[in-house]
């Protein structure tokens, strides 16, 4: 169970519209022609279960010159950082493997403007991620020595919880799958139900 944050999932699609904006915006001035997107919803997890989800947009190949900018990827990139810091963004600059990069940040959006070779750029972006449940509350138990009923006892594997020993029934162990249910999330012995037969 979870502590579900109010406004999340609306908060979620402006970051997401905000962060797509921005580098679409970002791109014209380097191609008239809007670039194809591909985008990517990360889910995020902390060590005890608090859940949120991670925007990403990328727009590869990117081709120089355009119609906006008759220039090499060096000069497209500095017409990029100029544009980005007079919108708020901070920025660096460097030399990378293919060429020259832009990376920049605001307000936890990262962006990145980099060159990849025979006059071409990859846009990327990251927005940050938003929370949409806080906190997890192990569910009650599934069977106690009070309620199980006759030929049956408390799951020893489980004592009773019907959820996984290990993860609590999260299904994430220390930020990743947990080892033993593999997002299984049940007790493997009991299959959820917190009990087993007799000699079972």
């Amino acid at each position: 169970m979870s502590g579900e944050i109010d406004g999340a999932a609306e908060e979620f699609e402006r970051t997401a519209d905000w962060l797509r904006n921005e580098l679409k915006s970002l791109v014209a001035l380097l191609r008239a022609a809007e670039p194809e997107a591909d985008e990517e919803i990360q889910e995020r997890r902390t060590t005890r279960g608090a859940q949120g989800r991670q925007f990403r947009i990328r727009m590869p190949g990117i081709e120089l010159p355009g119609p906006h900018h008759e220039g090499t990827p060096g000069e497209a990139i500095a017409a990029a950082d100029g544009a980005m810091t007079a919108a708020g963004w901070h920025t660096r600059t460097g030399e990378g493997t293919w060429g020259p990069y832009l990376a920049a940040t605001q307000s936890g959006f990262e962006a990145s403007l980099s060159s990849r070779g025979a006059g071409r750029l990859d846009a990327w972006g990251e927005a940050p991620v938003v929370w949409f449940n806080s906190t997890w509350t192990r569910p009650p138990r599934a069977a106690t020595p009070l309620t199980v009923t006759p030929g049956y006892e408390v799951c020893r594997w489980c004592d009773g919880w019907g959820t996984c020993y290990t993860c609590e029934g999260l299904g994430f162990w220390e930020g990743r799958t947990c080892p033993d249910c593999g997002l299984g999330m049940d007790c493997w012995k009991c299959r959820g139900t917190g009990r087993l037969l007799v000699d079972g």
